[in-house]
């Protein structure tokens, strides 16, 4: 793995600095949800907490709406044999390409582009994609405005404006945390303080806290949990490590005990 892929980078978008501005580069960033949830961080476990629908849950806050369930739950069956949650999966997809997007026929391109090829999304026609909109507009009709508005990248720079602030909260109490743009990732026994960071960041840049999402709970969540189960937690949550992750980590304890001496020097 590069050396380069294990640091992040702020870019900015049509030469403004109040325009993108998100964290791009980790590694992390270009693996699924599924490969994220086995990342151990100092030989710890990690857990990953998003902010929930946090595009269309900024824009509501906009518009002074404040968003409960799921906002992307139209709680129909609008694509024949398409299961609810594949649908509901296409349907997230379509609404934050159609933010971005200045008009309609670009969004639609745009989102069956982001498909592979076979997938039930990648062939639906532009009338399909337009009611699919249609529908998520009557569920959220503050909503309307935004879409094909051009606004992803006008978002993109205030959720990288809440990511810089959790990084650097937390990173100053030393806690190691990897950015994927609205979500985070850090050991498992930190999880109730990224919340915590989370919300202060959110609150801080928007006015008033996200909510959000996490793929498990921390160890520092069950605290009031018996003995017993707090360590059942702990061997759950284990994964065997491989020879060159035994490697690695290694290789790393070797530097910072160097490094160590270094400063005592």
């Amino acid at each position: 793995m590069s050396s380069s892929r294990s640091f992040v980078r702020r870019i900015f978008s049509r030469g403004s600095w109040t325009l993108n501005g998100r964290f791009y580069g980790g590694w992390w960033q270009q693996v699924g949800k599924d490969v994220r949830g086995e990342i151990y961080i100092n030989d710890k476990p990690t857990v990953e907490v998003d902010f929930k629908g946090m595009h269309v849950a900024m824009l509501s806050l906009e518009k002074g709406v404040t968003l409960e369930g799921d906002s992307y739950d139209l709680e129909q069956s609008l694509i024949p044999g398409l299961p609810m949650a594949g649908q509901r999966s296409v349907i997230k997809q379509l609404v934050l390409t159609a933010i971005n997007a200045r008009d309609r026929p670009s969004a639609f391109a745009a989102f069956r582009d982001g498909w592979p090829t076979g997938h039930m999304a990648k062939i639906l026609k532009n009338s399909e994609l337009e009611q699919l909109l249609t529908v998520f507009t009557e569920k959220h009709p503050h909503l309307t405005e935004s879409i094909c508005s051009d606004q992803g990248i006008r978002l993109m720079y205030q959720d990288s404006q809440i990511a810089a602030r959790v990084i650097h909260l937390l990173t100053a109490i030393n806690v190691p945390v990897l950015c994927i743009h609205d979500s985070f990732i850090v050991p498992y026994d930190q999880v109730a303080r990224l919340k915590g960071v989370m919300t202060n960041a959110s609150q801080m840049i928007l006015g008033q806290p996200l909510p959000f999402d996490a793929s498990g709970l921390g160890l520092d969540e069950v605290t009031d949990w018996p003995h017993d189960q707090q360590l059942d937690f702990i061997a759950w949550r284990q994964l065997e490590r491989c020879a060159g992750y035994l490697s690695r980590l290694a290789d790393q304890g070797k530097r910072v005990r160097g490094q160590r001496k270094e400063n005592k020097g």
